[in-house]
């Protein structure tokens, strides 16, 4: 990922993989610059298809960056933003809590697009289309207008989906019902893309249009999967807390090799580990992956302060915790395990993400 900014305090990347659909762009429309303006050289015919590329590419991030506004208008942070081959992405750290707030997120990227379409439309009117500033801005009309009117198709990963399952959602009967309408209408257009990929005519297109076309469909059933995965998985979280998920802990010195601590866990019927210092304060965790990958004739010589991460504040969390605070306190700093205190700060147990992963899995 190539960072290239940040949009109030959001982090922009740009994916190595926009290479790819900016070099198309520049051979596809150079020989449309030169059919629209038949004086234009080969290179300069390229020179502008180049930097038609790269003002789609920031009319992508427009688009993005619409979304991202909204969101962090609305209180809700956004994590990164990504421009990569097929379109962009803004991460929201949170899912909006609200119909109205999903709506006017999912809305800003197509206005935006639309936005800057009608500004080169007045730009238009000023010039000769004939021209290299014509034929610039007539591609920016259309390339807008595109992005614009395929976002908001109704389905997920698109604008449209999420448009679709906030409507659905402030009439219905929950969120996860709308995410299932709005992921099964996605899934429908992956297909019908799909299908244009595979018939399309490939004497007006060109064969690089069918592959795109087969590319975007797999994107679109995978974004459209992805989202009624984490559709359920959000569903499920409200009744998700530290409490039913802690682990007995056993609280152990740093020196103390791997072979004995595991002979105490086995005896104690403990299931995870804490380092404490001469003073019997917590300092570190031990790492369940690392003590397993130990082998059995290297346990007695292994210290366990060797397969133990120190406890930095974000791999110590607060008894209480639940819902979305839990798993945004788990994404800020991830980790295979995590020390739980009471709110005096004594030990209450220990988090293991699997158990979590498996509880909004609904596996336990």
């Amino acid at each position: 990922m190539l960072p290239v900014g940040r949009f109030f305090g959001v982090p922009i990347f740009f994916a190595p993989s926009w290479l790819l659909i900016g070099a198309l762009l520049t051979v596809y429309y150079a020989p449309i610059v030169t059919d629209a303006v038949p004086d234009t050289s080969a290179s300069t015919a390229y020179l502008l298809s180049a930097v038609f590329a790269v003002l789609f590419a920031c009319c992508v991030l427009a688009h993005e960056l619409g979304h991202t506004a909204v969101s962090l208008a609305l209180g809700n942070p956004v994590r990164r933003v990504v421009i990569f081959l097929l379109g962009g992405v803004s991460e929201l750290e949170r899912d909006p809590s609200r119909p109205r707030d999903e709506f006017l997120v999912a809305a800003a990227g197509p206005l935006v697009s639309l936005l800057i379409a009608g500004a080169a439309t007045v730009g238009y009117q000023f010039v000769d289309g004939a021209t290299l500033p014509g034929v610039l801005l007539a591609l920016l009309i259309w390339s807008n207008l595109v992005v614009a009117v395929f976002n908001l198709l109704p389905g997920l990963p698109l604008d449209g989906g999420r448009l679709l399952r906030a409507a659905v959602w402030a009439i219905g009967p929950s969120r996860l019902a709308a995410t299932r309408a709005a992921a099964w209408a996605g899934r429908c257009q992956a297909v019908l893309v799909g299908v244009s990929g595979l018939v399309i005519d490939r004497s007006s297109w060109g064969l690089t249009a069918g592959l795109l076309s087969i590319a975007l469909a797999v994107y679109l059933w995978f974004g459209a999967t992805q989202s009624l995965k984490v559709g359920e998985l959000m569903d499920r979280l409200p009744n998700v807390s530290l409490e039913s998920l802690l682990r007995p802990g056993l609280l152990v010195p740093s020196d103390l090799s791997v072979a004995e601590a595991l002979r105490r866990v086995w005896s104690g019927n403990a299931r995870g580990l804490v380092l404490v210092d001469t003073a019997d304060q917590p300092r570190a965790i031990v790492d369940e992956e690392l003590i397993g990958a130990v082998p059995p004739e290297r346990r007695a010589w292994t210290q366990l302060s060797e397969v133990a991460r120190p406890l930095e504040p974000g791999l110590i969390l607060r008894a209480g915790l639940a819902g979305e605070d839990l798993l945004s306190a788990v994404r800020a700093t991830p980790a295979h395990e995590y020390l739980v205190v009471h709110e005096d700060g004594t030990p209450a147990g220990i988090l293991a993400v699997a158990d979590l992963a498996a509880k909004l899995q609904g596996a336990t």
